[in-house]
């Protein structure tokens, strides 16, 4: 029988703000077998750490890997703990709250397109690059434009409306940011994507160090060079953040000297040149 793991990896200054992730993702409808928190024996990016573990709820397994692979170690350090094995990976980030139904929708997607990996949230590497390219996989997801999204408009404005002053420490509401179901090349982690322990190869372990903080991109492209597709579900709402979001982010980290959009584009074009995909 399949088994369902769900994985996630955290990073010390979050250890204190992951319980919330954990309890949504171990009061899922349709239960994992094992939900695993992988944390490394040490991280590049905080040398300062005395080594604490974080306390993690009853039914999640703290699992120590030797090997940091930077924000990518999610779904890596379990990649490499399950090769060969029957399972399917659930792997999700550590600021999120995650809607009970994640599993059994993922799930259900990957029955209805069985060689896939599941998302739902992706782009197109156009948003990177500003490039369009053309795609045999079809049909290709489309996203709402932001402004035009009037629920999404709507319910902002009511949020501010009964918030008044307070306005300004609340997040925005969350909105479906796709209104067409397909393929994508570049899956974001933040929703949650489900994947095989067989999408990857022995190259999906070898990170440049300057392409390490963008596991979006260079999971996508290890998955793409092996032809498994992305396929994304729309008409799902954004996962909730959780208090650990502000803590570390990877959107304003400075990696080997080389920023995230440029580091995202470095990624786009090393698949481009090494592994012809993505033209």
């Amino acid at each position: 029988m399949t088994q369902l793991i769900v994985s996630l990896s955290s990073i010390p200054p979050r250890f204190g703000l992951i319980a919330p992730t954990l309890h949504s993702l171990l009061a899922q409808n349709t239960r994992a077998d094992r939900v695993l928190l992988f944390i490394p024996r040490s991280y590049p990016r905080f040398p300062d750490w005395d080594g604490t573990l974080p306390a993690v709820p009853d039914g999640v397994e703290i699992c120590r890997c030797d090997v940091d692979y930077g924000p990518a170690t999610k779904v890596l350090a379990a990649v490499r703990m399950f090769r060969g094995q029957d399972c399917r990976i659930l792997f999700c980030d550590d600021d999120r709250i995650y809607d009970r139904k994640l599993t059994s929708r993922t799930l259900r997607q990957a029955a209805l397109h069985p060689g896939c990996c599941i998302a739902e949230n992706g782009y197109h590497t156009e948003r990177i690059t500003g490039v369009p390219g053309q795609r045999d996989l079809q049909p290709r997801a489309r996203r709402r434009w932001r402004i035009l999204d009037v629920e999404f408009q709507l319910r902002f404005l009511w949020q501010d409306l009964r918030a008044g002053p307070a306005r300004r420490t609340l997040r925005e509401p969350a909105r479906r940011v796709n209104w067409r179901s397909g393929h994508v090349d570049i899956l974001e982690g933040s929703g949650g994507a489900l994947v095989q322990p067989d999408f990857f190869d022995d190259d999906a372990f070898d990170i440049p160090a300057e392409l390490r903080s963008v596991d979006d991109v260079w999971l996508s492209g290890m998955m793409a060079k092996n032809g498994v597709p992305i396929w994304l579900q729309a008409n799902i709402y954004e996962q909730g953040f959780s208090d650990a979001e502000p803590h570390a982010p990877l959107s304003l980290s400075v990696n080997e000297g080389v920023t995230q959009d440029t580091a995202n584009r470095r990624a786009v074009a090393y698949m481009q040149h090494r592994y012809g995909i993505w033209p």
